[in-house]
């Protein structure tokens, strides 16, 4: 281990370009989650024909049930865990 003393010094100067250089950081991060969530969350493009529009019409269908059932199940098993039978 180093246990020399650090003989820099902090002035206001250095301090606010620091600072600076931190929310130029943050900006940049903020952006590049906000395209993220974007491309995650942008609208589908139409459908090219019927065929695909079905298939997609019938994909968001299972997994709205599948959803739901998953939600049902795990409603029981949590109402089976705080059940006071015995």
């Amino acid at each position: 281990m180093n246990n020399t003393p650090d003989t820099t010094f902090i002035t206001l100067e250095s301090i606010a370009q620091r600072k600076g250089e931190v929310r130029k950081k943050l900006h940049l991060q903020k952006q590049i989650m906000t395209d993220t969530a974007r491309e995650l969350f942008a609208p589908l493009a139409p459908a090219a024909d019927k065929g695909n529009a079905i298939m997609r019409a019938f994909n968001t269908g299972m997994a709205v049930f599948d959803g739901v059932m998953l939600g049902l199940r795990m409603m029981k098993r949590v109402r089976r865990m705080f059940s006071s039978k015995k």
